[in-house]
C-alpha cells in the first residue's frame, strides 16, 4: 500500500518509468506497473531497497502480534553484512525467533515476509531457556556474531538481559 493519492503516484510511475527502474502495461483503462528486471542496476537497486526498506522493518510487521514470540532478530549473512561485515549480497534471510510461537502461524508470517522481500525466510525456533543456556555451541556462536534488531520485537539480548 503505496498510502498517497492518484496524482502523485501517476506522476511517480511516469518518472521511474523513464528511467527505466519500472516497466507499464496498459490493459484497458489500468495500467499494470512492475520492476524492470533487465535494467542493468536492478540487482544492485534491489538489494539498496531490501537494506533500506528490508528484512528488519518486513520481519517485524509480520511477525508483531504473533503470540508466543518472547524475542527475535535477523542473524547470519544478512545481519553480518548489515553490521558492515563485507562479503556477498545474501540470498536468504535467517530469523531467529525465541519463545514458543504457534508455528502454523510462524509459517504463515515468514511466507508472507517471503512474498515482500522475494528472499527465502530460514527460521529458528528456541525456548528462552535453549537460548540462556551456555551448553549450546550453535548458540553460543550465534550470539557473538551480529544481530538486526526487528522493528517493534523484543532482541535476544534483552532475554539474556533478564536472566
Amino acid at each position: 500500500m503505496a498510502k498517497t493519492d492518484t496524482g502523485t503516484m501517476t506522476r511517480e510511475v511516469r518518472r521511474l518509468e523513464t528511467a527505466g527502474i519500472l516497466r507499464t502495461r496498459a490493459v484497458g483503462r489500468t495500467k499494470l506497473v512492475r520492476a524492470n528486471k533487465h535494467a542493468p542496476f536492478y540487482s544492485a537497486l534491489r538489494d539498496l531497497a531490501v537494506i533500506v526498506l528490508g528484512p528488519a522493518e518486513v520481519l517485524g510487521e509480520e511477525l508483531r502480534g504473533l503470540e508466543g514470540i518472547e524475542a527475535a532478530a535477523i542473524f547470519g549473512s544478512w545481519a553480518a553484512r548489515a553490521a558492515g561485515e563485507a562479503g556477498p549480497s545474501p540470498v536468504d534471510i535467517d530469523l531467529l525467533v525465541i519463545g514458543r510461537p504457534d508455528r502454523d502461524d510462524l509459517q504463515d508470517a515468514a511466507g508472507r515476509a517471503r512474498a515482500r522481500l522475494g528472499r527465502e525466510v530460514n527460521t529458528v525456533v528456541v525456548s528462552a531457556d535453549r537460548w540462556n543456556s551456555a551448553d549450546d555451541a550453535f548458540l553460543a556462536e550465534l550470539r557473538s556474531r551480529p544481530m538486526a534488531a526487528l522493528a517493534g520485537i523484543p532482541e535476544p539480548r534483552d532475554i539474556e538481559d533478564e536472566q
